[in-house]
């Protein structure tokens, strides 16, 4: 019994990463609210289950709340473009499926194309905003160099953070019936199983680019 309740056993352990992921959930949402704080929120969360994971820091909030300030600045200017692109996008595909839903058009491949390359982009950008510091520019041409390394992890990534939205959007019921777990996990399960598949890109990445993705050459922590 004292070795099934000891701080290393798999059962406390568990225990742990539920809880944290439970406070960040919690924290992401609070801080999401505003929607244009939706980029720091999640770098916020990516931070802090980087450190968890990698045993660095075992906290959450205070954690979260000093990645938040740091990355607000810079996540916020990436965020805003991003969110308007996304509105842009939508329109462009309802537009679509209006006037072209049984015709081919070329439109019709360059949203997909664009729509490829911005998904790419929001799934990946706020997850290395919360690992490493770099320009923006940087940090977009490494969701592509990051993406293409690690083909089927981060298209995996990239259908994990595809979707909660998409359920949110065209199962509205599903989400009201089951809405306790969404305010207390889902989002932040989500990102928790991001980051520990991100971890594991950010090694492989590094070592495939000499060392590329690393604090030497540009990329320092938060």
């Amino acid at each position: 019994m004292r070795k099934i309740l000891s701080y290393d056993s798999v059962l406390v352990r568990l225990f742990n990463t539920v809880t944290n992921i439970m406070l960040v959930n919690i924290l992401w949402i609070l801080c999401s609210i505003p929607i244009v704080t939706m980029g720091a929120a999640t770098t916020a969360a990516y931070y802090v289950f980087y450190h968890n994971i990698t045993g660095e820091d075992e906290a959450v909030i205070k954690p979260f709340f000093k990645a938040f300030k740091q990355s607000f600045t810079q996540a916020t200017l990436l965020w805003l473009p991003l969110l308007l692109i996304g509105v842009v996008l939508v329109l462009d595909v309802m537009f679509l499926l209006a006037n072209y839903m049984n015709t081919f058009h070329v439109l019709w491949i360059a949203t997909a194309v664009i729509g490829l390359l911005y998904l790419i982009v929001i799934s990946h950008c706020f997850a290395i905003m919360g690992r490493f510091d770099a320009p923006i520019k940087l940090l977009i041409r490494n969701c592509l160099l990051i993406f293409l390394l690690n083909f089927i992890r981060s298209f995996a990534i990239l259908l994990l953070t595809v979707t909660l939205p998409l359920v949110l959007i065209f199962m509205p019921q599903l989400v009201t019936d089951t809405l306790p777990l969404w305010l207390i996990l889902m989002f932040g399960l989500s990102i928790y199983l991001n980051a520990r598949m991100f971890l594991i890109s950010f090694d492989k990445s590094a070592v495939k680019t000499d060392g590329m993705i690393t604090e030497e050459n540009g990329y320092d922590s938060i």
